[in-house]
């Protein structure tokens, strides 16, 4: 055997050993894709940067598909075409060398632009697939005739990339939510909770989990009237940007329905600095803390203010703490304000904390709407018309 041959032999036979790390990484993502140990929940605090990029819709291709499935069967098709001879198996090669180095360079910026968050074993499979199609273009391009070839191969291989990333952009996109049925341990107590916060007070008094978690509407923060019909309630965090577009659905919902909906609005600061019941791997959340207490003092000093305010904090959460506490005194007053029961604002917080940490325990991801019985939808429905039709089933709105 020659030197040349000999040397190609070796590059191919590496090759064909990357080949198999890479589709057994990408056969084993599909495998927790689809057997739900990765879902597709979309929200805050979903921990790791892993959770957050495999769980996000550009991991799914028409919306039910995992892209881990096109991976396998481009390096299966790659695999076997290493050992086939002719113009159509070397045409297969290079297309597909061309497509691995597209695809890398598509997840990666969607991972640095758009999702902020870097999943090691994505980067792991991505890099292994822009070595091999490096590799697999070298062997193809110290072969003769090869110039036209790779040409066609890689225009080929741009529409598909293209076409990738026009399904992805503007196909049907995952379910982002779901709705989980949580059992409580805490001890039911005929509607109402001993030495409970969320249950003092006089007024309206609504109960969730078979009685074993009550909240005194009026008493508590809430958005719309405190007589509506259905009473959903919201756990969440100012600075959560998947909360916040729960709070948009919301409004635009009890537009439709006025007088119909009110939402008791419980805040659980995303910061390890007041939670100490923040799962290990979230991020803490810059002012959450903060924030939460603020809107509650709001809420306190005087309740006709608190929509306002609480819309404002949604919108500027990215302004500093300063700001927002200048807002809150200009909507009430410094007198208002200083005056409201410190006490009551830890209690408060304390209490929507503890309960996080129950809620949690299916999965960390923000916000949690207890929309009736044991339901909760955890995380943020894909847009507001899946969140409408979700308390139309579940409330009879």
């Amino acid at each position: 055997m020659s030197k040349p041959a000999h040397s190609n032999l070796v590059v191919k036979r590496a090759v064909a050993m990357l080949l198999i790390v890479a589709f057994s990484l990408s056969l084993w993502l599909t495998i927790r894709k689809l057997t739900g140990e990765i879902d597709s929940l979309a929200g805050c605090g979903a921990g790791s940067g892993c959770a957050n990029v495999l769980g996000s819709r550009w991991s799914m291709v028409f919306g039910t598909i995992p892209v881990s499935v096109f991976s396998c069967l481009l390096y299966a098709a790659v695999f076997v075409s290493l050992w086939l001879a002719g113009a159509k198996a070397r045409w297969l090669r290079m297309f597909a060398a061309w497509i691995l180095i597209g695809a890398a360079v598509w997840f990666t910026a969607l991972q640095v632009f758009v999702l902020h968050a870097i999943c090691p074993y994505c980067m792991t499979m991505h890099g292994l697939g822009v070595l091999i199609g490096s590799l697999v273009l070298f062997l193809e391009f110290k072969a003769s005739g090869v110039a036209r070839m790779a040409l066609g191969s890689l225009g080929g291989a741009a529409v598909s990339v293209m076409g990738l990333v026009a399904v992805q952009y503007f196909g049907p996109v995952p379910e982002t939510h779901r709705v989980d049925d949580v059992t409580v341990d805490i001890p039911e107590t005929g509607g109402a909770v001993v030495d409970s916060i969320h249950t003092a007070g006089e007024g309206r008094l609504v109960s969730f989990f078979d009685g074993r978690k009550s909240y005194r509407v009026d008493a508590l923060p809430h958005l719309g009237s405190g007589d509506a019909e259905h009473v959903i309630v919201k756990y969440f965090d100012y600075t959560c940007e998947a909360c916040r577009d729960v709070h948009v659905s919301l409004e635009k919902i009890m537009a439709k329905y006025p007088g119909r909906l009110a939402v008791v609005v419980l805040a659980v600061p995303l910061d390890n600095k007041c939670n100490p019941n923040l799962p290990l791997g979230v991020e803490s959340h810059r002012n959450a803390c903060e924030f939460a207490r603020l809107s509650l003092r709001v809420w306190r000093a005087d309740p006709s203010k608190f929509a306002e305010f609480h819309a404002w904090l949604f919108e500027y959460h990215t302004q500093p703490y300063e700001a927002a506490e200048a807002m809150a005194y200009s909507l009430v007053g410094a007198e208002k304000m200083e005056a409201v029961d410190t006490g009551w604002v830890d209690a408060v917080l304390k209490e929507n904390m503890a309960d996080y940490k129950i809620f949690v325990r299916e999965t960390p991801v923000m916000p949690k709407v207890l929309i009736g019985g044991s339901k909760i939808m955890q995380g943020v429905a894909k847009d507001t018309g899946t969140f409408e039709l979700l308390l139309k089933q579940n409330l009879g709105l």
